[in-house]
Order: structure tokens, then sequence, then C-alpha cells
């Protein structure tokens, strides 16, 4: 029992844990929504269990190149043995359906809509037949659809219906797409080496912080931002995508990504709690 608890743990990435947690916040508060019991359900559930769930189909589908992957281990997560694989799988189903029924019992169209959207793509981003991993640029766009927009859409249905959505929250979901293909640098050889064509190595290193950069500079200047705090944020992205486009590296995006990383923690932390003291009812 015990270390199955701890391949789980270790499996989860928990310094990940944060991201889908965050996103669902910033819904909740652009929203105006209270955080209600079933709200407080769905984000315990987008933490260890989803985690579990969304890594450990990946290592299972990523067994081989894992192997040669010297990042996996720590942060980064395991090299998940073959012999955990059935149980991992199993695990996974047991929290598909807790997360769907989540979902259906908050009978809000809204937020089964955004349960769907994330659940699909996190399934079909590893995973046979569809294996979006390996199909640039769904590789990115599946990123973008289960890191942000999926997250956004559970929280924002709490207070809001999905077809209200601003036009500023495609933008930034094309965001976090960008910030995925910033991954497939930082793992280049790995992934050519094992023939997993992602989008670094289906377009090449600078060409894919070029796209990255591209995304970033027409987010800030078309997507209508008023928060400073965002607006900020947004330049420090461009300016480390305008570096690594001009000195492409690996280590150097790798570098980047964790303060990129570090700064959406700190954006979102100081909006949310600039802009929604939450009441629970």
């Amino acid at each position: 029992m015990i270390p199955n608890i701890y391949l789980l743990l270790k499996l989860s990435r928990p310094a990940f844990w944060s991201i889908p947690l965050l996103v669902f916040l910033l819904g909740l508060t652009y929203a105006d929504a209270k955080l209600t019991y079933l709200a407080v359900v769905q984000l315990l559930l987008l933490s260890l269990p989803f985690s579990v769930f969304l890594y450990g189909i990946n290592d299972i589908y990523d067994y081989e190149s894992d192997k040669l992957n010297p990042r996996k281990k720590g942060v980064q997560g395991i090299k998940l043995k073959q012999k955990y694989h059935s149980f991992i799988k199993k695990f996974s189903f047991f929290v598909i359906l807790l997360l769907l029924f989540s979902s259906i019992i908050t009978l809000n169209f809204s937020n089964i809509i955004g349960m769907i959207i994330l659940l699909f793509f996190s399934y079909h981003y590893s995973a046979h037949p569809l294996r979006f991993k390996v199909k640039p640029p769904m590789d990115s766009f599946s990123n973008g659809m289960i890191y942000f927009f999926a997250p956004f859409v559970l929280g924002f249905s709490f207070g809001g219906s999905i077809f209200e959505i601003p036009s500023k929250i495609y933008f930034i979901s094309f965001c976090a797409m960008a910030v995925h293909s910033l991954t497939t640098i930082a793992d280049y050889k790995t992934d050519k080496k094992v023939g997993d064509r992602t989008f670094a190595v289906a377009f090449g290193k600078k060409m894919t912080s070029f796209f990255a950069l591209t995304v970033f500079i027409i987010t800030l200047l078309f997507a209508e931002i008023q928060t400073r705090l965002i607006s900020y944020y947004l330049i420090l992205c461009i300016l480390l995508t305008l570096h690594l486009t001009l000195f492409p590296s690996e280590k150097r995006a790798l570098f980047f990504l964790k303060l990129i990383f570090l700064g959406f923690v700190i954006s979102v932390l100081i909006y949310s709690y600039m802009n929604c003291p939450f009441i629970v009812s």
C-alpha cells in the first residue's frame, strides 16, 4: 500500500499540480464565482488524481523514450517500470470516472463540456491511436487545452457559460500552446533519437521558438489585456523567446521555461488575490 502511494506521488509531478489548480481558480475569479463545495471537490481532483492520470498515461506510452531521457527524474517525473503499467491504467480509469462524476453532478453544461475537453486531450495526447504528441502542431494545441483552456472553463462554469468566455482567454490559451512548443526544444535530442516527431523535431528549434515569440506578441498587441501584471508577464515571455530564437539551445530553453513557469505562478496568485475574495456557500 505505502509503496503504491509513494509511486503515485512521484508519478504525479507535485511541482506541476499548481498549473490546473491555478487556472481553475483563475476561471472562478474571472467569472466572479463563489467557491462552492462542488468547486472545491473539482479543485482537489485536479491535483494528485488528475496528475496521476495525465502523467501516468504519458509515462506508459513514452516508456521507450523515457529510458533515454536524462531529465526523467525529480520534478520531471520518473521512468515508470513496465510492471506498474497495469496498475496505473486501472487507477487512471478510476480517476476518469471520478472526474466525470464530479462534472455530471453539477448539472452544468459548460462544466461537462470543459471536463470532456480536458479528459479527451489528456488521454489522446499520449495514447494510441491518436497520440497527438507526435502529430505537431496538435501536440502543442493539446497542451493548450489541457493546461489552460479546459481548467479555465471548469472554473469559469461556476459563474458563467462557456459561450461568455472573452476572446482574450482564447489568446492566452494559444500562449499555453506556445509554452508547450518551447518544451519540445528542451527535449529535442531525446525525441529525435527515439523518433518522436514533436513540434521542435518537425519544424526545428529556431522556428519553434519563433512561433512562440509570434504568439506572445500577437496576444500582447491584440488580446486587449487590461491588467498590467499580465502584460508585464507577456513582455517577459517575449524577451525570453526572442533571445531563444536568436540563440536556440536546449539548455537555455529549459532554463527559460522555469522562469516562465515561475512568472505564471506568481502572476496568477497575485491576480486571484487582488480580484476575488472567495465565499464558500
